[in-house]
């Protein structure tokens, strides 16, 4: 037996080795009996399959999608869901989105989910992503064009339109400047789709460019045009509709207004607004902005069918329907006339509506 096998210095570096030993079988033991727990009644096909993308995304954040993925049905869970997303795009994070367990998914959940996209890559952050099980909930993501976006080598950094090869698909179009010529491009489209013949649509031209020029003027504070507004238009020949869904990732509609510089009309509105008028939260503040009653008040002058009121003008007369506005913690079904407060707030505005042959339009 070698003499420095019995000294007291080795036998303390082997009872310590022999401990770090043990303690890592005990823990390889512990994380086997996890997976075999997690793996239980899961084929082996599926194990794979994880394994796989384990190791190809091992440095991506998953993030969960919510099973229903509707931003009109699901608010809270859908802004908590971008909030969580946004965080790692400034955090410049490569993010995973997990779509699997998605059955239900509407236009307006789409078009966001495209948007956060082309934000993480505009910025060369890796964004990656998988389909829905749900075969409806699949075939309408990928009409949407969002696995062509999501492997395109470049985007544009001004201007850029996803539009699918399919008639009744998705097309998303997105930029930073008011676009008439868009407007009527997109409204002689839908009336083919609706009416199968061109007519002015004026209700819809009148929202589209209130919203663009909203995004334009209003979405940074001190600050236009630096921000993109995005757009996404669903045809359905079927039902004779065609669905519009329209976002911007500014800073919302009451946050603008609490920071009007000193030469705004709109500077010191609280003041003059509760000489007048009483409101204890925003979405009653955001009810008197669509009356028009803020517009009123502030200038001594009817808002002459302008901004936020001009859309819900619109929606009176008819000429669009189902118009839905989500901004900072305010959802308004304004066609519902119901006006609720979230749990969370969204840094932005998404305003939702359609048009039909029910609706109003000129030949």
């Amino acid at each position: 037996m070698k003499k420095y096998l019995t000294t007291l210095k080795y036998k303390k570096y082997n009872k310590k080795h022999a401990y770090a030993q043990l303690k890592k079988r005990l823990k390889h033991k512990a994380w086997r009996k996890r997976m075999n727990k997690q793996e239980q009644g899961v084929s082996r096909k599926k194990v794979k399959e994880r394994n796989i993308h384990k190791k190809k995304y091992w440095d991506y954040e998953t993030v969960l999608a919510p099973d229903n993925f509707s931003f009109l049905e699901n608010t809270i869970e859908i802004v908590c869901f971008i909030q969580k997303l946004l965080e790692f795009y400034d955090k410049k994070t490569k993010v995973f989105i997990s779509l699997t367990s998605v059955w239900q998914i509407d236009y307006g959940a789409i078009v966001v989910l495209l948007s956060i996209m082309i934000k993480f890559k505009l910025n060369h952050i890796d964004f990656d992503g998988n389909f829905p099980t749900d075969p409806q909930a699949h075939a309408l993501l990928k009409k949407s064009g969002f696995l062509d976006s999501l492997f395109k080598p470049s985007i544009h950094e001004d201007r850029y339109a996803i539009i699918p090869k399919l008639t009744d698909s998705i097309h998303t179009h997105a930029w930073k400047d008011v676009d008439s010529k868009l407007g009527q491009e997109i409204i002689s489209a839908a009336s083919k789709t609706i009416w199968g013949e061109h007519r002015r649509c004026q209700g819809v031209q009148r929202t589209l460019i209130e919203l663009m020029l909203n995004t334009n003027n209003h979405a940074e504070i001190g600050k236009t045009g630096t921000k993109h507004w995005w757009l996404s238009v669903n045809h359905s020949p079927k039902d004779k509709k065609v669905c519009f869904s329209f976002v911007d990732f500014g800073v919302g509609v009451i946050t603008s207004l609490n920071n009007k510089p000193h030469n705004s009309k709109f500077h010191n509105w609280l003041n003059k607004l509760t000489k007048h008028y009483t409101f204890s939260n925003n979405a009653e503040l955001l009810r008197l902005i669509l009356e028009g009653k803020l517009h009123l008040t502030v200038t001594d002058k009817h808002f002459r069918g302008k901004g936020l009121p001009g859309i819900a003008e619109v929606q009176r007369r008819n000429q669009i329907s189902n118009l839905v506005i989500i901004t900072n913690n305010v959802k308004a079904d304004v066609s519902k006339n119901e006006y609720k407060l979230l749990n969370n707030s969204f840094d932005g505005t998404f305003v939702y509506w359609e048009v039909s042959n029910e609706n109003e339009s000129c030949k």
